[in-house]
């Protein structure tokens, strides 16, 4: 009987450091692929919300240097694990069911992000669930940056 006690025990006090996976998941990480032969700095990756028609942004994130590429498949990994960015989707929500983003390389007006497999499709992510934010929200959101000024993106609902 003890030794049954002492493994519960062991087994409830194991489980309760274990870290909670809804947390882990809230927010936006970043893969950026560099197609081209530049480095770039101050990068601003822009949500925004769609309001009467225009594009009203909310927040934004400043990427760190992006290094270039070199033909090899490195992907540059920015805002993982406890940096992810957390922009308020209360915000966006009060406007628009979808949240879209915008790329602005430094010295650039910003450009619409487009999805990188159908340029006429605007990136977007679907952030409600019956007009309520959806909980844990958020996923990769690549970047991929082409040598012909073409800036393109994925992104993947956790």
């Amino acid at each position: 009987m003890k030794t049954k006690l002492i493994i519960i025990f062991c087994a409830l006090l194991f489980t309760s450091c274990l870290p909670d996976e809804g947390e882990g998941r809230i927010g936006f990480t970043f893969e950026i692929i560099n197609s081209t032969n530049l480095e770039f700095e101050n990068i601003k990756v822009t949500i925004e919300g769609l309001q009467n028609g225009e594009f009203v942004g909310t927040a934004s994130y400043t990427l760190p240097s992006i290094w270039i590429r070199n033909n090899n498949p490195k992907v540059q990994f920015v805002a993982i694990n406890d940096n992810k960015w957390s922009p308020n989707l209360n915000l966006i929500k009060e406007n628009s069911e979808k949240a879209y983003f915008t790329v602005q390389l430094e010295g650039e007006t910003p450009a619409d992000l487009y999805e990188a497999f159908d340029s006429s499709i605007m990136l977007n992510a679907k952030i409600t669930d019956k007009h309520i934010i959806k909980n844990n929200y958020g996923g990769p959101l690549n970047i991929d940056l082409y040598s012909n000024s073409d800036i393109r993106g994925r992104f993947f609902e956790w």
